[in-house]
C-alpha cells in the first residue's frame, strides 16, 4: 500500500459554518446539489475489523460505495488509527480488498477523533466539502466521535447504517453484542438534528454520488 500526500444575493443573508468559512446560506440552499460530497472510510484496518461482526458484508458495502465515488469525482477519505498499530505493520493495513490509490487522501491519526491533530478538517476544507458520508469501524467509537464532530462543525452527515461495524462490549456488568451496539448507533443518528443541516441515515445502496462542480 503505498503512501501519498494529500491533500451575488443581494438581501439580508444569513450565514453558516462552512468547514473553516462562513457562507451565505440562502446561496448555499439555492446551489446546495453543486456543493462538495465525500466519503470517509474510517479505520477498516486488519487490527480492528477482525473484532468487529459482520466484516466481510460490512467490507463489501464501503468498496461498493468505494467504487462509486470514485467513478463519479468524490473525494474519498482514508482514516487509519496509528496509537494502536505500527505503521506499514500487518494489523494497520487496510483489509483486503479495500486500498487507497494515487490521489485519494489519507488521514493517520492518534486519536479517537479522526479531527484530532490531523489534517482531516484542512483537506475537507481544501475540497470544498460540505457534507460527508461516513462509514467503517468501530461503531461505537471512532464512526460516531467523527460523524458527531463533523455534525458538530457545520458539515451535513450522512451515517450508512449499514456499513459501520464493531464487536461485543462490556461495561460496568453490562454487555451489548455488536449488533445492539450498531443498533444504538443508528438510533443516536436517526434522532440527531442542528439547524439548517441535514443529518442522513442510509443504506449503503441508497447512497447517490453525482459529479459537481467547483465552489468558489
Amino acid at each position: 500500500m503505498r503512501l501519498n500526500d494529500s491533500a451575488t444575493i443581494v438581501k439580508q443573508p444569513t450565514y453558516r459554518h462552512f468547514v473553516g468559512k462562513w457562507c451565505n446560506t440562502s446561496v448555499m440552499n439555492e446551489h446546495r446539489e453543486g456543493l462538495q460530497k465525500a466519503l470517509i472510510v474510517i479505520d477498516m484496518q486488519n487490527g480492528v475489523v477482525e473484532h468487529c461482526v459482520h466484516p466481510k458484508k460490512v467490507t463489501a458495502r464501503i468498496q461498493d460505495m468505494v467504487t462509486r465515488a470514485r467513478d463519479t469525482g468524490t473525494p474519498v477519505f482514508w482514516v487509519q488509527d496509528e496509537r494502536d498499530f505500527a505503521r506499514h505493520s500487518s494489523a494497520w493495513q487496510m483489509v483486503d480488498p479495500l486500498e487507497p490509490i494515487d490521489g485519494e487522501h489519507r488521514i493517520f491519526k492518534s486519536y479517537r477523533d479522526a479531527f484530532s491533530g490531523t489534517g482531516l478538517h484542512a483537506a475537507l476544507n481544501a475540497a470544498n466539502v460540505n457534507h460527508v458520508v461516513v462509514c467503517g469501524a468501530q461503531s461505537d467509537y471512532c464512526v460516531r466521535t467523527a460523524a458527531q464532530r463533523a455534525a458538530a462543525m457545520g458539515l451535513d452527515v450522512t451515517l450508512v447504517r449499514d456499513a459501520h461495524t464493531t464487536g461485543a462490549a462490556t461495561f460496568e456488568g453490562q454487555t451489548l453484542t455488536g449488533e445492539q451496539v450498531i443498533a444504538h448507533t443508528n438510533s443516536y443518528f436517526a434522532g440527531l438534528d442542528y439547524p439548517k443541516q441535514e443529518i442522513q441515515l442510509l443504506k449503503a445502496e441508497d447512497v447517490v454520488f453525482s459529479a459537481t462542480v467547483s465552489v468558489d
